[in-house]
């Protein structure tokens, strides 16, 4: 956005903000975050939100980084917040739709009972998507893939990648830093 507009984005944003009266509650910050001080910053936020305008949004680091620290979510509905938010993990939104997005904010943080439920959703949801877990599943998923094609040499490929050389199995941990 920056590269393409320059600043005139966020002055628009900062103009609309005293139009409507807000901008005692708003704050820019037109800071790069790395990705610790992002983390930081998430974990901090009562609710993140995700108002991408892109439809096609392949992933986002921050709804990543938002799921990690179980937090309630309200995003558009881009791809992966799709993908991760479909299941009740967090509120998906029309694009385009400001009182959906206000709705949606407004709801959790008035009712308790929802930000429990999005809370403990996306704690439950969290554990899948880390590294370890991402590795097993992609692990499995190249062991059974080599094994239906396994022929000739190829067999020797799919005994490593299902432990069957060493007697490890694909759970093993010590497979993983192979």
């Amino acid at each position: 956005m920056l590269a393409r507009e320059g600043e005139a984005y966020r002055d628009g944003l900062v103009a609309l903000a005293h139009r409507l009266g807000v901008a005692g509650s708003v704050r820019f910050d037109g800071r790069y975050r790395d990705a610790r001080s992002l983390a930081e910053l998430v974990r901090a936020a009562d609710v993140v939100l995700l108002p991408y305008d892109s439809r096609d949004q392949v992933t986002s680091g921050v709804l990543i980084e938002a799921v990690a620290a179980h937090k309630p979510i309200v995003a558009t509905r881009f791809p992966h917040a799709v993908e991760l938010l479909g299941g009740g993990t967090g509120l998906l939104v029309p694009h385009e739709d400001p009182a959906a997005i206000a709705a949606a904010l407004r709801a959790i943080v008035t009712d308790d009972a929802l930000q429990h439920s999005l809370t403990d959703a996306v704690a439950a949801r969290a554990p899948e998507l880390l590294w370890p877990a991402v590795a097993r599943r992609y692990r499995r998923l190249a062991a059974e893939l080599v094994a239906r094609t396994a022929t000739g040499p190829s067999r020797s490929a799919a005994a490593r990648l299902t432990g069957q050389t060493t007697g490890a199995t694909v759970d093993d941990p010590a497979m993983a830093t192979r």
